[in-house]
């Protein structure tokens, strides 16, 4: 009866051995634990990655917004040159004695003020260029200009009296930018010069601002409408910013009010992340588009090589998780047996010691002094 019951503990003690239960309760928390952490540092690795990326393009999209502007600026130097020409001036008439009459010279100065246009159009890339009176009707032109101004245009170019850029680049169904300036005779606007440059001026600039690997640079001015773009088509059919977001309201509002900033929204399905900035002296805004994937093998590798650290991490701890187990479970081993033979009758086998310091030296010693104790 004996005997079975120690073959019993013996049998039950190999089923539950110490060092197994440590080693798969130890590894299965490191397990949990481990698969935890994973997930919320692919979610912070996530979200850090977004806020760089976004925060990085803001400074781009103003860089990139800066470069389109200094090619305005030269176009709007230019028409300035244009306006303050001093062929531009009425030409007095003058009698016979020399002396300058006050009534103007009307062909003297008609043919000075063509002289200066034709220059212009020769020296400078414009599909037009014409002067217009007051009232923006058409005074003198070259190569078909309009023989009104556009309302919109020639009200904000009265309102400002001063250099005014066209919100469209239409014209004639080519793109073109169109600038005005009022030409000034003793500190007062006589009539208003207006040009219209070729697009080439600007798409070089917009085409060669490329991020990622199919990020690209668009312009919409403040109604939302598209007016330049690396595919011209799509300012020619005034595409919207709206068709463009995928329908993203809160973008577009962001933009058209010439707020500098940068996002992230989904169009058709793909994940993208957009910055814009104003560009100074006109209506427009310089936008930039980049897919979020064109960044995710970056973040992905990233993320690889954390797990991978992870993992090695989690067998280390095993490997010292093991050793562990073994140093607790081979004395209560030892101990286990002894009981067993002394509960077959033996009581002359040596108890080996343990020399551990703790709870499992002390059981040692009190189950040797118990024998040695019936022995006596």
């Amino acid at each position: 009866m004996a005997g079975k019951q120690a073959d019993s503990l013996a049998n039950r003690g190999i089923k539950r051995s110490l060092n197994g239960r440590i080693l798969r309760n130890t590894t299965l928390n490191i397990l949990i634990l481990v698969v935890i952490c994973c997930v919320i540092m692919a979610l912070a690795m996530q979200s850090l990655a977004k806020s760089i990326l976004l925060d990085s393009l803001q400074p781009m999209a103003r860089q990139s917004a800066k470069t389109v502007e200094a090619n305005i600026h030269m176009l709007a130097d230019r028409m300035m040159t244009i306006a303050g020409d001093p062929r531009m001036n009425s030409v007095a008439y003058v009698g016979a004695d020399g002396t300058e009459l006050s009534r103007p010279n009307t062909a003297a100065t008609a043919e000075n003020r063509m002289e200066v246009l034709e220059e212009a159009a020769e020296i400078y890339e414009l599909h037009t260029i014409a002067l217009y009176d007051l009232n923006g009707k058409l005074l003198q032109g070259i190569d078909n200009a309009p023989e009104n101004l556009d309302s919109g245009f020639f009200a904000l170019l009265k309102e400002t009296d001063n250099l005014t850029t066209d919100s469209s680049t239409i014209y004639q169904g080519k793109l073109g930018i169109t600038m005005g300036m009022p030409v000034k005779e003793e500190g007062e606007t006589v009539l208003y010069v207006m040009g219209i440059y070729k697009y080439d001026t600007l798409n070089d600039v917009i085409g060669s601002i490329n991020l990622g690997k199919s990020g690209m640079a668009y312009m919409v001015n403040k109604d939302g409408i598209v007016t330049g773009h690396p595919d011209q088509s799509v300012a020619l059919n005034k595409s919207t910013l709206v068709q463009l977001s995928d329908g993203n309201s809160h973008a577009v509002e962001r933009v058209t009010t010439g707020e500098t900033g940068a996002t992230e929204f989904p169009i058709d399905g793909e994940q993208m992340l957009v910055a814009f900035s104003p560009i100074r002296g006109t209506q427009w805004s310089l936008v930039i588009q980049i897919p979020k994937s064109d960044y995710s093998h970056f973040i992905s590798g990233a993320m690889l090589v954390s797990i991978l650290a992870t993992m090695v991490v989690l067998v280390v701890s095993i490997l010292l998780v093991l050793r562990l187990a073994r140093s607790i479970s081979r004395p209560v081993k030892r101990v286990t047996d002894r009981m067993v033979a002394l509960s077959n009758g033996d009581l002359h086998t040596d108890v080996l010691p343990v020399n551990t310091g703790d709870e499992l030296e002390v059981m040692t010693q009190t189950l040797d002094a118990t024998l040695e104790s019936m022995n006596r």
